[in-house]
């Protein structure tokens, strides 16, 4: 079974399955499932061949197999145990010959089930530990006998070729006594009675079309079935396409009719086998050739309905259409109706036992088109944009990840205050829990997170909202099957031949994945610039972030990373002329690239043509440096160059993060190995949410575009190596992540939701945080600091428009007093301290910070502020102070409740000097008047209250 994809749609597979490979036996021919059957498996061609370490004690190969559950799509594999041990020697095989082994077991006793529940079995030969990679390569399936059956020991095939003279070797066997009667094309050719086995050897006279060859097998009242047919190889005839015809599936203004077009460069005859051909092979679905394209009209089409579809190409080679937008495959099964509903079955006669043959293009004529209610969405300028970057699939629960649950948690986004969302890659890719990163068909969407317009409903829900929506794009490699990678393909050595026009045969750079693009092939550039036009067209995105761009490049650096880094103008010109071409058409798409590269390359690509609206933006990713603040640690801890201009830029086109999906969480390193001093502790979940807190200030404070990964507002704290069972472990970097809806409950994480929101708010509301002239403090120090200039400068602002700003907080864990820059004099406002005002004599003045203290100074006092919009979200109704407004005394009356810890703070939590007098009673009289926290610890919860002091 492969690991983690179960491919159970694998229904209605012949008994025998013949390939250029594995083949599975068993005996007897019909094996029923309480009775004992030997399986043998000749693994000649797999990786489990020529097995040299092979000893039937120490190293023996086992049986890893399985059945389905009764009416679930969960498995029963009581002996598949990773490493195995001796509690599973019952599925120990016997060596028959160097690559044959057998294994005798009664199904019903193996699996302890009855014969009702073991319809088939699915199965794989395995050394004792899957990381040896001695394997069978693909899933076989046996079914087991109920009554009367009958099948073609020969020939194996359910369609194929043959030419004239060829002889065709025909055996039936059935269970029992029976007349069996071998029909071509309904012409009788051989007919015996009482007999279980009936051979005939067919000489095709015929010169053109398909002949259907049939046997009845008859035993009393029960009759079966048979049924393969033949095609004559027939020469392809060379016509031009009709005007319009372009790659991919064509429909018309007929309902009826639809024509195909295949890019298929060198090869020499392509067949269209579907549900039209009943999935045999069909004389009169061999497509005309017109250059390096094959092309067919398909009529006899009803409107509506939807048609699957492969090509076969060169007799050998089954792909789906490359631009087909929807692709059946085995792993269907497991997608919840609730995402996608009615889902068209995978046809069990189109499967095949090469998993890579398991794809399938759908036709559908007289569709309903979405109706849009925006047509023209106007775009958040790039220096606006505060992007959120999703993963569907661990943004829900199981059963909810889907397009719906996005639409119906706009108004999530709408309070966070993001104005684009990047959706990590949707595109087809193989299996269904993925990152996307692995693709294979890139004009269709994903099914596992809903049809395709639900995806343009949630596009046109995301507009109406004034977010813009940004697909992560992967264009450095594709996976097998992509329709291009296998055109010219070494299944052997599992990489794509010489002859491949989209992909190289090795990777021209490191940390490659899958099969790496030539993107200096003229093929992969109309490819590549086809799939750019089709979203930003067809689905209104807005633009793409371009994984591993620095991968689009032909120069060889295969392992040297720090040549693959340096100024590569030959990938400048590449990435250039894309985003010509997207600009060409879409003038304000946004062209993203996780880069990476060299400063000079970078700052080259940000420019691009950014006089005229336009220039690429680029990951900048400050994980680390952050990452360390927030631990407390002061080393490698330089932000600067976050800020475009300090890496000599002038355009802020710089994509700023503190998380991204490909790094450790910070809330993991705080809660980990976070430092302290005294009571104050960063392994403290309250403490460690407040540093998030002071970080984000910061972060946010800094003019350029911003990011930040899902639920980091809310202080999501698990592992990226988290696996579904909790534990962490390196190989569940991908692995689905705990859904954490519930923080939305806990007070201290809804208050970094509010802090997050509200350093947005004023990101998008004051534009001295996007425009401004910032100076963002270098070095590795515990404080960091960020002062902002209005452009243009104004030391005595009277608006917000003109206002200048001053963040700085204190990362260390001790009590620091930095020399604060401010851009003049005069009178400041602090923000978090309900804008109460502060004299600053010298433009460079030392302030008292707190560990873990944060401040915002603005020049004008900004109104409306409410920096603690939900601090009370799930505070005990038990528990009550008063007076509230209060002069100089306050009381608490905690009910039932045991109040184990309490302290009155500052808004931006900081200690103050009030005196508690006793477990009830406060002395306020020396606090300044404004607003403050009085913090409430019991056992298991955190209780805060809003504090006024006149």
């Amino acid at each position: 079974m492969l690991r983690g994809v179960v491919l159970f749609a694998f229904v209605g597979l012949l008994l025998l399955q013949k390939s250029n490979a594995q083949v599975v036996t068993t005996s007897p021919a019909f094996p029923v499932a309480n009775q004992p059957v030997t399986i043998t498996v000749d693994v000649t061609g797999t990786s489990l061949a020529n097995f040299t370490a092979y000893d039937a004690t120490t190293n023996p190969v086992y049986i890893w197999t399985w059945i389905r559950k009764p009416g679930t799509n969960d498995v029963d594999a009581p002996t598949n145990v990773n490493p195995a041990t001796a509690a599973q020697d019952a599925a120990k095989c016997t060596r028959v010959s160097t690559n044959v082994y057998s294994i005798t077991f009664t199904p019903t006793m193996f699996f302890n089930r009855p014969a009702a529940d073991i319809p088939r079995i699915g199965l794989k030969l395995k050394t004792r530990n899957w990381s040896d990679n001695k394997q069978t390569d693909v899933d076989k399936f046996i079914e087991f006998s109920s009554g009367f059956n009958a099948s073609f020991a020969s020939p194996t095939e359910s369609s194929f070729f043959k030419n004239t003279g060829e002889q065709i070797p025909i055996t039936v066997n059935a269970s029992e006594s029976a007349t069996l009667t071998i029909k071509v094309n309904g012409t009788t050719v051989s007919s015996q009675t009482g007999v279980t086995t009936l051979s005939y050897t067919h000489t095709v006279t015929e010169t053109s079309g398909t002949m259907q060859v049939t046997c009845e097998a008859v035993a009393g009242t029960q009759t079966k079935n048979l049924a393969f047919s033949y095609t004559i190889r027939s020469t392809t005839v060379n016509q031009p396409r009709p005007a319009g015809i372009k790659d991919g599936i064509n429909y018309s203004t007929d309902a009826t009719k639809a024509t195909l077009c295949l890019w298929a460069p060198g090869k020499t005859s392509v067949y269209v086998i579907g549900d039209f051909t009943n999935w045999d092979i069909n004389a009169n679905y061999l497509m005309k050739k017109d250059g390096e394209r094959f092309w067919l009209e398909i009529t006899g089409l009803t409107s509506g309905v939807e048609y699957a579809f492969q090509y076969l190409v060169d007799e050998n080679l089954r792909l789906a259409d490359p631009y087909t937008d929807k692709v059946l495959d085995p792993d269907d099964s497991f997608i919840p109706a609730a995402a996608y509903p009615s889902l068209k079955t995978f046809p069990s006669k189109a499967v095949s036992d090469k998993w890579y043959f398991n794809r399938l293009a759908v036709l559908q004529t007289g569709q309903t088109p979405y109706v849009w209610q925006v047509a023209n969405f106007q775009k958040p300028a790039k220096e606006k944009l505060v992007i959120y970057e999703l993963l569907v699939r661990d943004f829900f629960g199981y059963n909810g990840r889907n397009y719906q649950n996005l639409i119906d948690t706009l108004s999530y986004f709408k309070r966070l205050g993001v104005n684009a969302i990047e959706l990590m890659p949707f595109t087809e890719f193989n299996g269904n829990e993925s990152w996307g990163y692995n693709p294979t068909f890139m004009f269709a969407p994903d099914k596992y997170y809903g049809t395709k317009n639900k995806l343009k409903e949630f596009i046109d829900k995301c507009h109406q909202n004034g977010i813009a929506v940004i697909l992560d794009m992967v264009m450095n490699h594709h996976d097998v099957p992509n329709p291009y990678v296998m055109m010219d393909f070494d299944f052997n050595a599992f990489k794509p031949t010489a002859n491949n026009k989209w992909f190289n045969t090795d990777a021209r750079h490191p940390f490659n994945v899958f099969f790496d693009m030539n993107h200096e092939s003229s093929y992969t550039k109309k490819y590549l610039d086809t799939v750019n036009h089709y979203w930003l067209n067809e689905y209104k995105v807005d633009g793409y972030r371009y994984d591993l761009s620095k991968g689009f490049t032909q120069t060889n650096n295969p392992s040297n990373v720090g040549a693959w880094g340096a100024y590569d103008a030959s990938r400048i010109a590449i990435l250039k002329r894309m985003s010509d071409k997207i600009w060409a058409h879409t003038p304000a798409a946004y062209v993203m690239l996780e880069h990476f590269a060299d400063n000079a390359e970078e700052k080259e690509l940000a420019e691009y043509k950014a006089s005229e609206g336009k220039g690429m933006m680029l990951w900048s990713g400050f994980h680390g440096a952050f990452g360390q603040s927030t631990k407390g640690e002061s080393s490698n801890s330089d932000i600067s160059g976050i800020y475009f201009a300090n890496r000599g830029w002038t355009v802020p086109h710089n994509i700023g993060y503190m998380e991204s999906h490909d790094e450790e969480r910070l809330m993991y390193g705080n809660l980990q190995s976070g430092r302290s001093s005294g009571s104050y502790n960063i392994k403290t979940l309250s403490t460690a949410l407040d540093r998030i807190k002071a970080a984000s200030l910061i972060f946010y404070s800094i003019p350029g575009p911003k990011m930040l990964w899902q639920f980091g507002e809310l202080g999501y704290e698990f592992s990226i190596n988290t696996c579904q069972d909790l534990s962490v472990n390196s190989n569940c970097r991908v692995a689905p992540k705990p859904v954490k809806w519930e923080y939305l409950s806990d007070p201290a994480r809804k208050s970094l939701f509010d802090v997050t929101a509200e350093l947005i708010k004023l990101r998008k509301t004051h534009s001295v945080f996007t425009n401004g002239d910032a100076t963002v403090g270098s070095g590795s120090g515990f404080v960091k600091q960020v002062s902002i200039k209005n452009k243009p400068f104004n030391p005595a602002p009277t608006t917000t428009a003109t206002m200048n700003v001053v963040a700085v907080a204190n990362f260390d864990v001790t009590v620091q007093t930095p020399s604060v820059s401010f851009p003049h004099a005069g009178t400041w406002y602090e923000y978090y301290a309900a804008g109460a005002p502060i004299t600053i004599a010298n433009v460079s003045t030392g302030i008292e910070l707190q560990p873990g203290q944060y401040k915002l100074f603005t020049d004008v006092k900004l109104d409306n502020t409410n920096p603690i919009t939900g601090l009370e979200d799930g505070v005990s109704d038990l528990v009550t102070v008063f007076p509230n407004p209060a002069h100089t005394r306050i009381k608490v009356d905690a009910g039932p409740l045991i109040i184990t810890q309490s302290q009155l703070i500052t808004l931006q939590g900081s200690s103050t000097n009030s005196i508690q007098l006793d477990a009830e009673t406060w002395d306020i009289s020396s606090l300044a008047s404004g607003l403050y926290v009085l913090e409430l610890k019991t056992e298991n919860q955190i209780i805060r209250k809003k504090i006024v002091k006149q």
